[in-house]
């Protein structure tokens, strides 16, 4: 009996995870790692893009950061940009909002590439990992 209520509760997960909206997705172009000793910055390959992009969930009233193990995120708007908290302190993701994202992507291409949509930052240890991208 236990199983099968176990089983039945992951396929509710499963299925509430899905019904959710997606509010952003980026893919980033550049990781930048911090830690005592050292920074280091890194280009990313298109495949690295995909392993680490960013995907921000809303249900109802409520944001989670799909990508970090659905963690809940508070946005917070200041000006051009809205910031969605980690509740838990793991990080952020700053983004432009709504309308100006969709005028970034009605830029040229080229115009693109010098730019950036987004950083995803993620508290690791006593250190931190940044990701930019579009």
């Amino acid at each position: 009996m236990h199983k099968i209520i176990s089983l039945f509760t992951i396929s509710f997960l499963c299925l509430s995870a899905s019904a959710g909206e997606v509010v952003f997705e980026g893919y980033p172009t550049k990781k930048v790692e911090v830690t005592e000793q050292a920074s280091d910055t890194y280009e990313l390959s298109n495949s690295q893009s995909s392993e680490y992009k960013v995907i921000i969930m809303r249900e109802g009233d409520k944001y989670y950061w799909s990508t970090r193990n659905n963690i809940q995120l508070v946005p917070t708007r200041s000006g051009i940009y809205i910031t969605f908290i980690a509740v838990n302190g793991a990080g952020y993701v700053r983004t432009l909002e709504e309308e100006l994202q969709e005028l970034f992507k009605m830029m040229p291409e080229e115009e693109q590439k010098k730019q950036y949509l987004y950083i995803e930052h993620l508290i690791h240890q006593l250190g931190s990992i940044t990701y930019y991208g579009r």
